[in-house]
């Protein structure tokens, strides 16, 4: 039956058409596609007797060559797009238009959108980071939503003078996408190695001079050369607690501005001191970006 299952599900797959013609994104979606299969459907058809099921193997040939090709055709279409970056002939804010011209709307039984597809596919990663078991103070990363840095971007509006701190990086595609889509410093800073391994890969195909990734404590890292911090939902306890006091502590020196956002603000409690020790001030909450909070130095109001 789960072979049964198997085949119907490959059958979708290998529907007919031309993959250079699919956006990158299109072509992404296709990908993350066939990797569901080859993991859930996989081991069910290695228990199956194909000799008594010859049209399982057939099927299964034929998912296989089309997985090949789709790999293929997304590997021709991301490296298209980062020769432009490393060779300049993709501005940051023509790369930015080009992500976030795509929408935000999420798509039909997905939990994601165009937007996201285009940047993963880009990026070649998933929203979760597998091979990483969650950090003692953390939690299993989970990669920024494309709106969200859409947000970010919009709200800081970084410069060549700025320099942006992704803290709790993960695999990177926050701090790559602000690098490609702004002139600013961009600095992610990660304590998992799985996960610091995966950004800097991800980012040395575009070459972006502006683009550095820190294997770190983050409570070891001087972060007083920033002027935007990001943080989505990444850290717990003491540890969150001691980077709030440190951004306290930065906003009292200079002019900054803190995006925490995340599936709940566990964290959120930390910065709210801040807030009540008068290092930070809270901008109005948003409706449309609830599970944001945007602080900014109190002394430079």
């Amino acid at each position: 039956e789960g072979g049964q299952r198997g085949g119907r599900r490959a059958e979708i797959l290998l529907a007919p058409g031309d993959l250079k013609t699919l956006s990158l994104g299109a072509q992404w979606e296709l990908f993350e596609r066939f990797s569901f299969v080859q993991e859930n459907v996989e081991p069910a058809l290695l228990l199956l007797d194909v000799r008594a099921r010859p049209e399982l193997q057939i099927l299964w040939t034929a998912l296989e060559a089309r997985a090949l090709l789709v790999t293929a055709a997304l590997d021709a279409a991301g490296e298209d797009v980062a020769q432009r970056l490393r060779t300049g002939g993709l501005s940051p804010a023509h790369f930015r238009e080009q992500w976030e011209g795509l929408g935000f709307t999420e798509a039909t039984g997905r939990a994601s959108t165009a937007a996201d597809d285009w940047l993963e596919g880009l990026l070649r990663i998933s929203r979760i980071t597998t091979g990483q078991d969650r950090p003692p103070f953390g939690q299993v990363n989970m990669a920024s939503r494309a709106q969200r840095i859409s947000d970010f971007l919009s709200v800081t509006s970084p410069g060549q003078s700025d320099t942006v701190y992704d803290l709790g990086c993960g695999n990177g595609k926050f701090a790559i996408t602000v690098a490609a889509s702004s002139a600013a410093r961009v600095k992610g800073v990660e304590y998992g190695q799985t996960y610091v391994d995966s950004a800097r890969r991800n980012g040395e195909r575009f070459a972006l001079p502006n683009l550095e990734f820190i294997h770190a404590d983050v409570r070891d890292v001087d972060l007083s050369d920033g002027t935007a911090f990001y943080l989505y939902f990444p850290f717990w306890g003491e540890v969150a607690h001691a980077v709030a006091r440190t951004l306290g502590d930065i906003a009292r020196a200079r002019d900054i501005t803190v995006y925490a956002s995340g599936p709940q603000l566990d964290y959120g409690e930390h910065f709210l001191e801040q807030v009540s020790q008068g290092a930070l001030r809270l901008a109005p909450e948003r409706l449309a970006f609830a599970d944001v909070m945007v602080l900014r130095s109190a002394a430079f109001a």
